[in-house]
């Protein structure tokens, strides 16, 4: 049903990934923005180059990127783009930086393409297809006990309420093993069962889009921290569903 949208996507964040990688060869000049968090040229060449191919191919369709922002549509879809998600660690050589290119019709996430150059990872999915790793099914985890669970977090020491950040570092004490988080990386071991779970207070609709039709399609669930399955609210959870509702209880007691 998607196959041209998925092809053109896939494509795009290859062609973004071949930048990045040669990008890499040099040092990026850094500016900041105004929330301070670090973006680069090459963050804007890569999302200018989607943004452009991507509203070429399909004029009726919205846009919002996190570089360049929001362009309104006629068709009831959306393109949701982060051109370089981890830039810091794009910065710092750690290489769990990547494209992220999502489709979301009448809000909810249709089409999810990530690619990861510097681990040589593409993972996809279309609603009602599954998901992939490098053309490989995927599936999420079976753990079925939080306490038995391994995790990823973000946002126990930047958020701003500290009731939240207290309810996250409670509900990660009681799993088995907490990593930090490793960007999209962390989303896309999830939909691979690598691993059951994770959270974070601070996304943005770019960050997590992609990954909520991927991790749904390999099994699992998305929902923000008070279980709206929206990617627009400023936070997500991503599980292999098992352990879901127990993680939203954690968060909204």
């Amino acid at each position: 049903m998607y196959s041209v949208e998925l092809s053109t996507a896939i494509n795009l964040v290859l062609r973004a990934g071949s930048l990045i990688r040669k990008s890499r060869q040099s040092n990026p000049v850094i500016d900041k923005k105004a929330d301070s968090s670090p973006v680069t040229g090459l963050d804007r060449a890569c999302e200018a180059l989607i943004r452009n191919e991507l509203l070429r191919a399909f004029a009726r369709d919205a846009f919002l990127g996190e570089e360049s922002g929001s362009v309104a549509g006629t068709s009831g879809r959306c393109w949701i783009v982060d051109p370089l998600d981890g830039t810091r660690p794009f910065i710092r050589n750690i290489p769990t930086y990547g494209t992220l290119i999502a489709l979301e019709e009448d809000s909810v996430p249709v089409i999810g393409v990530i690619n990861l150059p510097a681990l040589n990872i593409t993972c996809w999915a279309v609603r009602g297809e599954g998901a992939y790793l490098n053309g490989q099914p995927i599936r999420v985890s079976s753990t079925a006990v939080l306490e038995a669970a391994m995790g990823s977090a973000l946002g126990f020491r930047e958020h701003p309420q500290a009731p939240l950040r207290e309810k996250l570092l409670e509900c990660m004490r009681v799993w088995d093993y907490a990593y930090g988080f490793m960007d999209a990386f962390s989303y896309v071991c999830v939909a691979s069962g690598r691993l059951d779970l994770c959270i974070n207070l601070l996304d943005k609709p770019w960050d997590c889009a992609a990954a909520a039709c991927i991790v749904t399609e390999a099994g699992g669930k998305y929902s923000d921290i008070r279980g709206a399955p929206s990617v627009h609210n400023g936070s997500i959870v991503f599980s292999n569903g098992l352990l879901h509702s127990r993680i939203i209880d954690f968060m909204c007691s």
